[in-house]
């Protein structure tokens, strides 16, 4: 007899299983959202790392656009170089994921699973799987938090 299973998924990645599956388009929006998001340290790196003109606040609202409040203190906690008021520009917190997938989605929240590329997993330590926490703020996906 012959097996016509289907393959079984690489189990190694679990959850992040989904990040190797085509999108929905209504799954996109959100991927979109999570891929833009963390892009924010690199765009500020590029748009403000070596002017003297930014302030913290510019810092904090800058990773507003795509983080909820506790995440974006954190991450101008890090990005912010009080004694020499500048953007750090090396050793960066964030990496923008090739492999992302949605793992629930509801109108106003969602789980999104990703896979970190191996440098950045190496450098910080970093699972093989992360899934984020995402909501909808003011009619935009924001990452809310991590799931453990």
């Amino acid at each position: 007899m012959i097996d016509t299973s289907p393959a079984p998924l690489d189990t190694a990645l679990g959850k992040c299983v989904v990040a190797l599956q085509a999108p929905s388009q209504q799954q996109e929006e959100v991927i979109e959202a999570l891929r833009a998001a963390y892009g924010l340290e690199g765009s500020l790196i590029d748009r403000f790392g070596t002017l003297d003109t930014i302030t913290r606040e510019d810092v904090y609202a800058h990773y507003r656009q795509g983080f909820g409040d506790q995440l974006a203190r954190e991450l101008t906690d890090y990005s912010w170089q009080p004694q020499m008021k500048r953007v750090r520009a090396t050793d960066r917190a964030l990496t923008v994921p090739d492999s992302v997938g949605v793992l629930e989605l509801e109108s106003d929240r969602a789980l999104v699973a990703w896979i970190p590329p191996t440098p950045f997993r190496r450098q910080w330590g970093a699972p093989r799987c992360l899934i984020d926490r995402l909501v909808r703020d003011e009619g935009r996906w924001i990452i809310q938090g991590r799931e453990p």
